[in-house]
């Protein structure tokens, strides 16, 4: 079944980069090659570059550095942010799933902080925390944090009250039983709201490096090339978030299945 989905997966990556190609190669010459910036035009813009013109510019942002440097400060930023987000909203999460009067007091908070896009919080968090590294850390550990914790709180709610009622008639009660029978059941919706956070921090990345952009970072190359405005570095940096996107959900597939071993023995 896994061959099957990466064969699959492939086809429909070639298929959309065929499309985009002869796309690109009906465009040339037909489209035009000027945008209208708010107060002037803006010459010589492809708005949809070639293969060769994209080959290009990645080869200039790699062997300048700019594309691994912005990638690689991002990537620690995504790290931190997930890391401190999924701890705390894992943690509540299980304690509001546990206890219901734990719920009845995080509840108003994540509903509040569930439907806030990540831009409505961008000046809170400046004027709290400042232009630094926390401000953007913090923004994207807030977003993980309220995934996760709707994860872990359905998973420890969705436990079947028969497996707690036949453990506490074999003696096995409060701590032990939450470690050994609600944790086990509970981690693949903790898992499956943990690769939906990954994404969701992916996604808040561009916005929290707007909190005095500067390079390197992949949101501030966004930035400026859509302030010039120049496609092939638009499609590159898109491109390069959409790699580690994926990468990202490669390796939590693999500590998945690496972590859930047992579950295949047991069925």
């Amino acid at each position: 079944m896994t061959a099957v989905r990466i064969r699959r997966a492939a086809f429909a990556l070639i298929l959309l980069a065929a499309l985009y190609g002869v796309a690109a190669w009906i465009g040339q010459g037909r489209l035009p090659d000027r945008v209208w910036m708010g107060a002037h035009y803006v010459e010589n813009v492809q708005l949809l570059p070639t293969f060769p013109s994209l080959f290009e510019e990645a080869g200039f942002l790699l062997e300048s550095g700019i594309l691994p440097a912005s990638a690689a400060v991002s990537l620690l930023r995504v790290l931190a942010g997930l890391l401190l987000g999924s701890t705390v909203g894992i943690l509540v999460g299980l304690a509001t799933g546990r206890a219901s009067r734990a719920e009845s007091l995080a509840d108003p908070w994540v509903s509040a902080l569930r439907f806030t896009p990540a831009l409505a919080l961008l000046p809170l968090f400046v004027a709290w925390f400042g232009y630094g590294e926390i401000s953007k850390v913090l923004l994207i550990a807030s977003g993980v944090a309220v995934v996760t914790l709707l994860g872990a709180h359905q998973g420890v709610r969705s436990v079947p009250r028969v497996y707690l009622e036949a453990a506490a008639s074999l003696g096995a009660r409060g701590a032990f039983a939450f470690r050994k029978i609600v944790l086990p059941l509970a981690f693949p919706a903790i898992f499956a709201s943990l690769r939906v956070a990954i994404a969701l921090a992916w996604v808040t990345i561009v916005v929290a490096e707007l909190i005095d952009a500067r390079m390197p970072s992949l949101g501030y190359l966004l930035a400026l090339s859509g302030a010039y405005p120049r496609v092939p570095t638009m499609l590159v940096s898109i491109g390069t978030v959409g790699l580690l996107v994926l990468v990202s959900d490669l390796l939590a597939l693999l500590l998945h299945a690496r972590a859930t071993r047992w579950m295949g023995r047991a069925a």
